[in-house]
């Protein structure tokens, strides 16, 4: 895979308690999106689809310490920068992210 489809992101997720941060790596195929979210002490698959202009629709989960979230998200996603609303049948939460130095 070359290096314009693998993108490494180091991530915070804002919350009513304060941000969290962690990692996303994510893999582009044409319009196709698929990656890993690692935050909250988890690791959780996500896939989604991808615009030319980097608009995406993701879905995965994220699971906390008194539940799971399955999410949709909408955003944008660029080699350099990371966007996304994650919306479940509670919150609204938001991600951003720049390229990982690691």
């Amino acid at each position: 895979m070359s290096e314009n489809n693998h993108w490494a992101f180091d991530v915070q997720m804002k919350t009513s308690i304060g941000p969290r941060f962690g990692h996303m790596t994510v893999y582009r195929n044409c319009d196709r999106l698929s990656g890993i979210l690692e935050i909250l002490n988890h690791r959780e698959p996500f896939e989604g689809f991808i615009d030319e202009e980097g608009h995406c629709h993701l879905s995965g989960r994220i699971i906390t310490l008194v539940r799971t979230i399955d999410y949709k998200a909408t955003g944008k996603i660029t080699p350099d920068n990371l966007e996304l609303s994650i919306i479940d049948d509670r919150y609204v939460l938001k991600i951003y992210g720049t390229p990982s130095q690691t």
